[in-house]
């Protein structure tokens, strides 16, 4: 059994790039699959800090899609029930 939290986005894909606060950055929301993911997760975080931009496939997983509603459409492919 298990009652905890899980870190799932309304559009259940991870957020990937700089927060509203300036110098902190977000690689988070990857659910109960991110463990699976978390490599590339890694490495497209660390080419955004190297570079100061998002490599072309972390573009999309950026906290502004919200706003912007942009929502990318991974529920049925996040591999989890809730």
């Amino acid at each position: 059994q298990w009652a905890g939290i899980v870190d799932v986005t309304p559009d259940s894909s991870p957020i990937l790039g700089e927060s509203p606060l300036p110098g902190l950055f977000l690689n988070c929301g990857w659910g109960t699959g991110g463990f699976k993911a978390i490599p590339a997760g890694g490495t497209l975080l660390a080419h955004l800090l190297a570079t100061g931009k998002h490599h072309d496939i972390s573009r999309p997983f950026d906290l502004d899609r919200f706003a912007r509603g942009r929502l990318i459409d991974e529920a049925a492919g996040s591999g989890i029930a809730h």
